[in-house]
C-alpha cells in the first residue's frame, strides 16, 4: 500500500498523448493526436502509476502518482484545476496514502488554503515548495560566477519568494520580476540588494535567470537576453525553451542515490535517469522520516531555516540537487 501520493499533471497535450499510448500498451492502436486536448479535459483525476523508492538508510517507501488531467493554457486554468486537485486528494486518501505532494499547478491549492486542506482531505498535503527553493538555490550556486545578480522570474510566488530569501541570506544581488507589483515591492523592501523591475528591462542585462512563474508552456521569451546568459527553468510546464546564444537548463529536480522504480516510466519522461521533481520528492523525504505533515503550506512560508532543514533531511536519504543538464543552443533559421 502506498504511503505517499504524488499529485500532478503532464506539461502538454502531446505528453498526455504519450502517456496514454504507453498505458494502453503496444497491442492497441494509438489514439489520434488531433482533438486530444478535448479528450484530456474530459478525463477525471485518477491513479496512473506506482513508484518504489529506497533511502540510503534502507527505508523503503511505495508512492502512487495521481494525474489531475490538466492543461495549463487558459486564463481560467487555476479555477478549473482546483476541483480536479480536490478529487485527486480524495483518490490519494482512498488508496491509503498518509501524505501527498502537490506538484506543478496543483500546488496552488496548498498555497491558497494554508493548513486547512490537510484536515479536509484526511492526509497531510505539502506543496513541496520548500525543497524546490532549496534545490534551486543550490543549483544557482553551481551556475553562478562571482557576485553576479540573479534574476528571478516569478519572484512573487511561493517558490520564487522563498528562493529569493535563501539567495539574499547568501549575500546575492537579486532582480525581482513578476506579474503582480505588490508582492515584488514587499520583497524588495524586505531583502537587501534586491530591486524589482519588468522583464523587458531585466532581460537586457541579465546574466543568470531563474524562471519559476506559473505560465503556459514557453510563455517567457529569451531572445532579448545577452549572449551567453544562463537560464535555469524550474517551471512546470517549462516557462521558456532553449534559445540561440543562451545556456538553458531545466532546474528544480533532484537525483536519488538509489534509482526509483516505476511501472510506467513515461511519467518521468522530462527527468533524467534517477531524477524526479523536487516538489514531489519533499513528500517522499518526509515519508522516509515518517513525518506525515504539511511541511510546505500556504503562501510566503518558505524561509532559509526550513529550506536548509529539508535539504539536509533529503541528503540524509540520498536525495540531492540534480546536476544541470544544459541544452544544445538553438541556431537561428
Amino acid at each position: 500500500m502506498p504511503e505517499v501520493a504524488f499529485i500532478g499533471h503532464m506539461p502538454s497535450a502531446r505528453r498526455y498523448h504519450d502517456l496514454l499510448c504507453a498505458a494502453r500498451g503496444p497491442d492497441l492502436p494509438a489514439p489520434p493526436l488531433e482533438d486530444f486536448e478535448r479528450m484530456v479535459r474530459a478525463m477525471a483525476p485518477m491513479p496512473i502509476s506506482d513508484f518504489w523508492f529506497e533511502s540510503t538508510t534502507g527505508r523503503q517507501v511505495v508512492g502512487r502518482y495521481i494525474d489531475i488531467f490538466f492543461l495549463v493554457d487558459e486564463p481560467l486554468a487555476v479555477k478549473a484545476g482546483l476541483s480536479r486537485v480536490r478529487a485527486a486528494c480524495d483518490e490519494a486518501r482512498a488508496c491509503g496514502a498518509r501524505i501527498a505532494a502537490l506538484g506543478g499547478f496543483s500546488s496552488i491549492l496548498g498555497e491558497m488554503s494554508g493548513g486547512g486542506a490537510s484536515a479536509a482531505h484526511g492526509l497531510a498535503l505539502t506543496t513541496g515548495n520548500t525543497l524546490t527553493a532549496a534545490v534551486l538555490a543550490a543549483q544557482v550556486q553551481v551556475a553562478a560566477h562571482g557576485d553576479i545578480a540573479v534574476t528571478v522570474v516569478g519572484a512573487g510566488g511561493d517558490v520564487g519568494s522563498g528562493l529569493c530569501r535563501i539567495l539574499a541570506a547568501q549575500g546575492r544581488q537579486l532582480v525581482l520580476v513578476g506579474r503582480n507589483p505588490r508582492p515584488l515591492e514587499e520583497l524588495e523592501s524586505e531583502l537587501p540588494r534586491a530591486r524589482a523591475c519588468g522583464w523587458d528591462e531585466a532581460a537586457r542585462t541579465a546574466e543568470l535567470v531563474v524562471t519559476v512563474a506559473s505560465t503556459p508552456p514557453g510563455a517567457i521569451a529569451l531572445d532579448a537576453l545577452p549572449s551567453g546568459a544562463t537560464v535555469l527553468d524550474a517551471g512546470h510546464p517549462s516557462n521558456a525553451a532553449p534559445a540561440a546564444r543562451v545556456r538553458y537548463a531545466p532546474a528544480g529536480k533532484v537525483r536519488h542515490a538509489r534509482t526509483p522504480r516505476t511501472d510506467l516510466p513515461v511519467v518521468l519522461a522530462d527527468c533524467a535517469h534517477g531524477e524526479t521533481h523536487a516538489c514531489l520528492a519533499e513528500a517522499l523525504v518526509l515519508a522516509y522520516e515518517e513525518r506525515f505533515e504539511p511541511y510546505s503550506r500556504g503562501r510566503g512560508g518558505v524561509h532559509p531555516p526550513a529550506a536548509a532543514a529539508i535539504l539536509a533531511l533529503a541528503e540524509r536519504h540520498g536525495v540531492v540537487p540534480a546536476p544541470l543538464h544544459f541544452a544544445a543552443p538553438t541556431l537561428p533559421t
